[in-house]
Formats: C-alpha cells, sequence, structure tokens
C-alpha cells in the first residue's frame, strides 16, 4: 500500500469531496515509479485528481483536483440520423 500526501488540501474543503475516499482510491492504484499520473475521482466524474508518483516509489503525491465545467446533456439523435442517412 502506498502512503498518499495531499498537497491541496484546500481543493477537497472547497469542492466538499471526501478526504478519506481520496487516499483510500490512491493507496490501491499501482503507478510506476516516477509518473505522473491523471485519474477520475471514483465517486464522481467531474473531479479529476492529478499528481505524481514519489523518486523511490514509495509515495503518492496528490497536487491538484481538476473541477468539470457544468455540462448540459443534449439529445444528439438528430446528428445520427443524418450520418446514417449521408451513408447510404
Amino acid at each position: 500500500m502506498n502512503k498518499v500526501f495531499i498537497e491541496c488540501d484546500e481543493l477537497i474543503y472547497e469542492y466538499k469531496i471526501n478526504k478519506q475516499d481520496i487516499i483510500k482510491q490512491l493507496e490501491a492504484i499501482k503507478i510506476e515509479k516516477d509518473r505522473d499520473f491523471i485519474i477520475t475521482y471514483e465517486n464522481d466524474f467531474r473531479f479529476t485528481l492529478a499528481g505524481e508518483m514519489s523518486k523511490n516509489n514509495t509515495s503518492i503525491i496528490l497536487t491538484n483536483i481538476i473541477k468539470a465545467d457544468d455540462f448540459k446533456e443534449m439529445d444528439n439523435s438528430d446528428l445520427f440520423q443524418r450520418e446514417q442517412g449521408d451513408c447510404g
């Protein structure tokens, strides 16, 4: 299990996400040594976790949390129908 260090505590509080859930998720992931990572927060796809694996491969450092902009669900079925018509 990896040791997790969080350098962006203020974002956890600002976005009201669960710090313990983040720590559990990061402890469980497998990242190669000296690599950066970007993954989705498992409880809400609108949050992306970004960070790096330490040089000695024993700890994960969470450096940023990126919140997706609001999105609007749209019905694009008309585009699909036009594409099918163009092919036939």
